[in-house]
């Protein structure tokens, strides 16, 4: 049986997080939860689960983790996709930090080129103020959808940068486009 530290019933374990973190489900429960029922009724490989509020696929990565078969049923699109994307282990981790460091270098050097660095206004690595180019900005019609002061100019100029060094190097991890997907539906 797992034993779980005082104090630390109802949070998230340090080895657990980079999975179940990475999106926040309100309804959600701990993945120490489903741990602490699989060892109590004895469930190991083998055996199979059945999860048919499968929600953020909490219980799916679990069983994962300890090689007995799940599956998983939910209909919150939101909520079947974040299970999906928990679920899909086949990204190689050495190849997403490359692609990852070479967005991260071609930003950072678009953004010093244009006289600004992304350091959060530390003054010690700030770029010189002289020379800088003019702050990237939404077209009006796309900034209509943000709210109203919910996203500063630097910042947004940064990532709209960020997201040109995404574009120039080619999308990762999307599969093949549907022809069509239920979009007012859910």
């Amino acid at each position: 049986m797992t034993a779980t530290a005082p104090g630390r019933l109802n949070s998230v374990r340090p080895e657990d997080r980079a999975i179940h973190e990475w999106y926040r489900f309100v309804l959600s429960f701990p993945p120490h939860l489903v741990q602490d029922y699989l060892d109590r009724f004895g469930i190991g490989p083998g055996m199979t689960v059945l999860d048919p509020f499968a929600g953020t696929g909490t219980t799916l990565v679990e069983c994962k983790k300890r090689s007995i078969a799940s599956f998983g049923i939910e209909s919150n699109p939101m909520a079947q996709f974040a299970s999906a994307v928990k679920l899909d282990w086949s990204v190689d981790p050495a190849a997403l930090a490359d692609y990852a460091a070479g967005v991260s270098a071609e930003a950072r050097g678009n953004l010093a080129r244009d006289g600004y660095s992304d350091w959060g206004g530390l003054p010690l690595f700030a770029a010189h103020e002289a020379g800088r180019a003019e702050l990237r900005a939404l077209a009006p019609a796309q900034r209509k959808l943000l709210l109203k002061d919910s996203i500063s100019p630097l910042p947004l100029h940064k990532t709209l940068v960020l997201l040109d060094a995404i574009t120039a190097r080619g999308e990762v991890g999307v599969g093949k486009i549907k022809q069509d997907a239920p979009v007012v539906a859910a």
